[in-house]
């Protein structure tokens, strides 16, 4: 599918995408009872209100695909506007899967949707042999277990590995700027709710530390190892912070306090 720039819509705000939700789930239930031959009187209006409710879930989020698409890292003879292609089809089946009742931004879960698409394409284009996603995921997780050192794969996965083309998770895939081959050899997952819940809850956390002072906000993140991985003692942050470990405690206590409060709207 393709899309003329001129047909493409304004973003849908989060109103707009439960409405478009409801008119398009409205219209997939018309379409079950007209399939099992039990139609209800105004089902052929609702299937066709679900029609346009879905072409203006798609016509509104085409540059986010191309976005997405663009910006992904590919080998140098992967063309950019079969990615392209790839993430329109991606977006097709975010539409179709979208459930307006989670309260998930619909860019995010499309997102992910673009992302899996896009990388199978290329998992067809680059491999050798293809090899099923799970597999992929599992070389994927062996290459980064031996930091991409080919030679310490066990013989299992070296014979994978050299099926599907793959000689190092770090060796360049195309041109610079591209990424590595790494990047094509994406552990694909069957749950998105999973990964996008989890990002709006890191994007939450974000907005709330953003409305910290410098300060306050890396004794929040050293304390807890946002970014890090590593939570420090309050003598810790204190020292790097160049304060007493009492005031960095102290500092950590208020602006939780603090973010107790703008956190409530994400508590839904």
């Amino acid at each position: 599918m393709s899309y003329h720039t001129k047909t493409l819509r304004p973003l849908l705000t989060a109103a707009d995408e439960q409405r478009l939700g409801r008119i398009l789930e409205a219209g997939r239930a018309a379409e079950a009872r007209r399939d099992v031959g039990q139609p209800r009187s105004g089902d052929d209006a609702a299937i066709w209100a679900g029609q346009r409710a879905r072409t203006e879930f798609l016509e509104s989020n085409v540059r986010l695909a191309i976005n997405v698409a663009s910006k992904m890292p590919a080998p140098s003879h992967i063309d950019r506007q079969d990615m392209i292609q790839d993430g329109m089809l991606g977006l097709e089946r975010a539409v179709d899967k979208f459930d307006w009742r989670r309260g998930y931004k619909f860019s995010t879960y499309a997102t992910w949707w673009i992302r899996q698409r896009v990388q199978r394409g290329m998992e067809n284009t680059t491999s050798t042999i293809r090899i099923p996603a799970h597999r992929a995921s599992e070389l994927q997780g062996a290459l980064r277990a031996v930091d991409g050192d080919f030679e310490r794969l066990t013989p299992e996965y070296a014979e994978l590995a050299a099926r599907s083309g793959v000689t190092s998770l770090d060796k360049p895939s195309g041109r610079e700027g591209d990424g590595t081959i790494g990047d094509t050899v994406v552990a694909l997952h069957d749950n998105p709710e999973v990964d996008v819940l989890a990002e709006e809850e890191r994007s939450a956390i974000r907005m709330l530390l953003d409305e910290l002072d410098p300060v306050s906000r890396v004794a929040v993140e050293r304390r807890f190892g946002i970014g890090t991985g590593e939570p420090m003692t309050y003598a810790e942050i204190g020292r790097q912070l160049g304060i007493g470990t009492e005031v960095a405690r102290r500092r950590v206590l208020r602006a939780l306090d603090a973010m107790k409060r703008p956190a409530s709207q994400f508590a839904a």
